[in-house]
């Protein structure tokens, strides 16, 4: 009944025109769609290895280009989004799969509609009848019907998708895990174009014209430049190869600048103090020469104040205004783009990583994704004037909490001037791609944290036998007071563990963290045959299935003396790392010495295998290895 009425809301809201001709089938929501229109409902899961197939004649309908809506605005990417007809605001909901409707003049939940695993980001059509969503997790992209009110198909695309933008008869994609970018159909979900791109593409913006496609990547500076008709790289531009968590892109309206939200990571800093490890910045892109605008740099610490990982921003119609969502100090800093300096500096909810305007300027919305809520900023006055519910998360609370304070640089246990979190290496339990030289222990290639608390210990040292071990690296890096009371213990003394609520609450969410799955599983004879080179070459005796490490700290020939100061007398021994996810993690050593696998067997350490065995079995080991994890890779 209350989804009824929902729906009924919004059609009033954006469906005027066809109200009175929809009305005799209203009783209900229907699961299909009548196959004789252009729209066509696939309600099953997809395998993400196949191209949908759709059986029906509207597979092989034209799209009559007069209804196509033209763009009026370039297009991003983005956890949160108002319609093009500035009536309705969509928010995805990482942690519920799922995204709501509110409407954008009266400030009420209109429903909230399942989707896939992880939704990341959406995009709406300029007609403002469909929206897009990327799920990242079910390596999917689901269309969603608003006057509908329900998914109407889910297609499936590249491993991880990462953003999604539509110019009303296609989409485009960012798939993260595969390196590439995708073009699909917008009414078959039919795959058109693919071409491969520079690691981890993340952010994505559609010029106003519809004819160039800007991708950003997640760990370096660089941006991807693509002719969407020709499908083909146009060109590129840099930011610096100190940018990291660059997943995020925003284009002037009249098309000649971009801005990038972006933290520069100083890895050659061997004091390794806080304030000297990272600096949030928004670079600033000149399209028109494919160059970076230095002059126009904001750097966020001095044009407003000390921020944490900002993630998304929002230009005002006049573009002489920005909004910035820091995701990890749960605020917003709004910014004179004249002057680069700050207008004003709002609090909002925990981890904001959507953000979005209405047409007319008048207001910003901010998509809080840890607390479920959504912060409405009034423009003229820029103050919070609504805080709205949007999902109720279904975390369990322990996770949540443990989740936020992952995320969070907004308290002095966590970080001192909100600026380091967990989450600024550790993304999403990822890792940074970069090899930092300052820690205390040597040079550290920064790990993934997929599946953790199953691999214990941790650290490249093995120096933090429990999870709770981890109220040293907020003490000691992030500078923060610490989760528990009085003096942290020695790492390898007594246990940390049930001394502070947070502490394990944040020890119990880094045991939640799971390896993702590999998308190069599909030549199952390859991988078998790699399966025997790495038994036949003895790896399993230190990388011992299904964990694929023995726990067990060794000399393998990587480490230097003069610069180890490997904690607790371990000399030049490395913890054994897991190979599970070893497809994403990339690069690889305890001080990314090795930029491939190819080079992992090429060094002059115990795992130099070129005298060993011939380049054929060379491939189909690293075609194993890319495939993990296994079936057996993931234990409860």
């Amino acid at each position: 009944m209350i989804k009824s009425i929902c729906v009924m809301v919004i059609l009033l809201l954006i469906l005027p025109v066809v109200l009175i001709s929809m009305m005799a089938g209203c009783s209900g929501v229907s699961q299909t769609v009548d196959t004789s229109t252009t729209e066509v409902t696939v309600q099953a899961k997809i395998e993400p290895t196949a191209v949908s197939t759709i059986s029906s004649a509207a597979e092989v309908s034209t799209i009559n280009l007069s209804h196509v809506v033209p763009l009026s605005r370039s297009r991003s990417a983005s956890a949160l989004s108002v319609s093009p007809d500035g009536k309705l605001v969509i928010a995805v909901n990482p942690d519920n799969n799922s995204i709501t409707l509110i409407d954008a003049i009266n400030l009420v939940v209109l429903t909230e509609i399942p989707v896939g695993d992880t939704p990341r980001t959406l995009s709406i059509t300029p007609d403002s009848e469909t929206v897009l969503v990327a799920n990242h997790g079910s390596a999917t992209i689901s269309k969603v019907d608003i006057s509908l009110a329900e998914e109407v198909a889910q297609f499936p695309v590249g491993s991880m998708p990462y953003g999604v933008v539509t110019d009303g008869v296609n989409a485009f994609i960012t798939e993260f895990g595969l390196g590439t970018v995708s073009k699909i159909d917008l009414i078959t979900g039919k795959l058109l174009s693919r071409i491969p791109v520079d690691t981890f593409p993340s952010g994505l913006a559609l010029s106003r014209d519809g004819q160039r496609l800007f991708i950003t990547h997640f760990s370096t500076g660089i941006l991807t430049v693509i002719d969407q008709e020709t499908f083909t790289v146009y060109g590129k531009a840099s930011t610096g190869a100190d940018t990291n968590l660059s997943q995020f892109i925003a284009v002037a309206p009249d098309g000649t600048k971009a801005y990038l939200p972006q933290t520069r990571s100083n890895i050659t800093n061997t004091a390794l103090l806080f304030d000297t490890t990272v600096f949030p910045v928004v670079n600033v892109l000149d399209l028109t020469k494919l160059q970076l605008l230095v002059r126009e740099r904001i750097t966020l610490d001095t044009a407003d104040e000390p921020v944490n990982m900002p993630f998304a921003v929002a230009l005002s119609p006049d573009a002489k205004t920005l909004y910035l969502a820091n995701a990890g100090s749960d605020d917003v800093s709004v910014i004179d783009l004249d002057s680069n300096s700050s207008l004003a500096h709002l609090s909002v909810g925990s981890n904001p990583r959507g953000l979005a305007i209405t047409p007319d300027g008048s207001r910003i919305f901010v998509n809080n994704v840890l607390d479920g809520t959504l912060s409405v900023i009034n423009a003229e006055t820029l103050t919070v004037t609504n805080t709205i519910l949007v999902t109720n998360i279904s975390l369990t609370p322990t996770v949540l909490l443990g989740k936020k304070l992952f995320n969070s640089a907004a308290e002095p246990a966590l970080t001192t001037d909100n600026w380091i979190s967990c989450a600024t290496c550790h993304f999403d339990g990822t890792m940074d791609s970069r090899t930092w030289l300052g820690f205390p222990d040597g040079p550290r290639n920064t790990p993934a944290l997929f599946g953790v608390a199953q691999t214990l210990p941790i650290h490249w040292s093995g120096d933090l036998d429990e999870l709770q071990d981890v109220e040293i690296t907020i003490r000691e890096i992030q500078f923060g007071n610490g989760l528990v009371e009085g003096k942290a213990h020695d790492s390898l003394g007594p246990p940390h563990a049930g001394l502070s609520t947070e502490l394990d609450a944040l020890s119990v969410y880094l045991s939640s963290i799971r390896v993702p799955p590999s998308p190069y599983r599909s030549d199952s004879q390859a991988i078998n045959h790699g399966r025997s080179v790495f038994k036949t070459l003895g790896c399993q005796t230190c990388h011992t299935p299904p964990l694929y490490t023995d726990l067990k700290s060794h000399d393998v020939g990587t480490g230097d003396p003069a610069k180890e100061k490997n904690s607790h007398d371990g000399g030049s021994k490395f913890d054994t790392p897991s190979l599970r996810g070893i497809w994403l993690t990339a690069p690889y050593f305890h001080d990314g010495s090795a930029a491939t696998l190819q080079k992992v067997f090429q060094t002059g350490t115990t795992h130099n295998v070129s005298d060993k065995i011939d380049d054929s079995n060379l491939k189909a080991l690293i075609d194993f290895l890319l495939a993990l994890p296994d079936d057996t890779s993931n234990p409860d």
